[in-house]
């Protein structure tokens, strides 16, 4: 009953002391709203990169062979960076000997990309659009799936055909009342039919498929590119796990040899897998976590050291409250028991709202922003116990000082 009691006490003085006892609050709740807010945000990254972004990007079992590393984890030295930029382009060559080197892939797929200020069609327009040429297979390699009209073939690659599937959200912004199927889009000085609409991906890797135009190839090459003949990717898509590291070597052999590379020089070309994303992500979440409790312990040292003055002065007031509370036989431990007990109160009410603060600050990011949030049920318990011994740690001073003072001196207090 001791403990109720003592926190029955400790709300009546923060219900009559509502100003003082808010800014007492602040700096907690300000710690604890960062550090639920970060850690929500951070946990729906962790789920959604692992879970969905990294298979969006490369794709289920399949892995691409690029120019050069575009996922770095961590520092190149110059001339790293030197080498990679002499590396060669890919070309239609470099398809084959994949091709060749494994024959029982499920699909192979080529592509180049380019970024176009704009598409239009009639008053309609949409910015920042990414232009993909992809070969007959690009669809089937990165899982992307038409929800409307038709995907690429074979034939409107080799004939270099002016089609396009274009992303839902060019569909929502350049045919808001009219179906988009067999209209004339324009992109970069060149008009191009839409023959289908790809579902809608959303989130953050929304744009990836969302704001893009698939064309063919070879209709890339005629028309948007910038550099002739060039691949930026060759994707291959195995049917198993197993069989990925099996053709990752078998590529990585077949390239070296068809470019004449000695054993001791390094590969001139570089080979990607959704796990380079992963690791980059895990660099980049460790760091975060590393610099977490440094900013929320600012904060938290800060709402300590503001309720410890709080509490000292309330010791001041309270002098003669408890001269008479010692006189009617309350003993030292009690005293303290009741400042002690008032402290963490104070600093447990900070972080519950710091709690729910950060919770809503999160549910507004995943709700307005592309970032993905998940509430952490270790993080809510972090944020309760850090309350918790903030309040106990800025309170000891206080509670050891007020058990302290003289019964006599303390009722003659003015």
């Amino acid at each position: 009953m001791r403990f109720w009691e003592g926190i029955r006490l400790s709300l009546q003085q923060i219900r009559a002391q509502k100003l003082k006892s808010f800014f007492s609050l602040l700096g907690i709740i300000i710690g604890i709203t960062f550090l639920i807010a970060v850690i929500t945000i951070v946990e729906g990254m962790n789920s959604y990169v692992r879970d969905d972004f990294a298979g969006s990007i490369f794709g289920v079992n399949t892995f691409s062979v690029v120019r050069r590393q575009q996922i770095v984890t961590g520092r190149v030295d110059m001339e790293a960076r030197q080498r990679q930029r002499r590396n060669p382009e890919l070309r239609m060559r470099d398809v084959g000997v994949v091709r060749a080197a494994v024959p029982y892939a499920k699909h192979i797929s080529y592509s180049a990309t380019t970024e176009l200020d704009q598409v239009r069609y009639q008053q309609y327009n949409r910015r920042n659009i990414r232009v993909i040429g992809g070969s007959a297979e690009y669809e089937a390699v990165q899982g992307w799936k038409v929800q409307s009209g038709r995907g690429l073939t074979p034939i409107d690659d080799q004939q270099a055909l002016n089609v396009a599937v274009i992303g839902s959200n060019i569909e929502e912004r350049l045919f808001p009342t009219t179906s988009s199927i067999d209209k004339q889009i324009r992109a970069g000085g060149y008009r191009f039919r839409v023959v289908g609409v790809f579902e809608k991906q959303g989130g953050l890797a929304g744009n990836l498929r969302d704001a893009a135009i698939l064309i063919p190839f070879e209709t890339f090459q005629r028309t948007v590119a910038t550099r002739r003949q060039e691949i930026d990717v060759i994707d291959i898509k195995v049917s198993e796990d197993h069989e990925l590291d099996p053709a990752i070597v078998e590529v990585e052999g077949a390239l070296r040899s068809d470019r004449r590379l000695r054993p001791a020089q390094d590969n001139n070309f570089w080979i990607q897998t959704s796990s380079d994303l992963l690791n980059a992500w895990e660099t980049i979440n460790r760091i975060l976590m590393m610099a977490l409790p440094a900013l929320v312990g600012i904060s938290l040292v800060v709402g300590g050291i503001v309720i410890m003055n709080i509490m000292l002065l309330s010791v001041t007031d309270r002098t003669r409250e408890i001269g008479l509370r010692k006189s009617l036989g309350a003993k030292r431990r009690d005293i303290m028991f009741q400042f002690l007990t008032e402290a963490s109160t104070l600093s447990i009410l900070g972080a519950i709202l710091g709690i729910g603060t950060g919770i809503g600050l999160a549910e507004i990011v995943d709700r307005f922003s592309p970032l993905p949030a998940a509430v952490s049920a270790p993080a809510l318990i972090t944020g309760l116990f850090l309350g918790l011994g903030v309040g106990v740690v800025s309170g000891l001073y206080p509670a050891y000082r007020a058990s302290k003072l003289n019964p006599i001196e303390a009722l003659r207090f003015e």
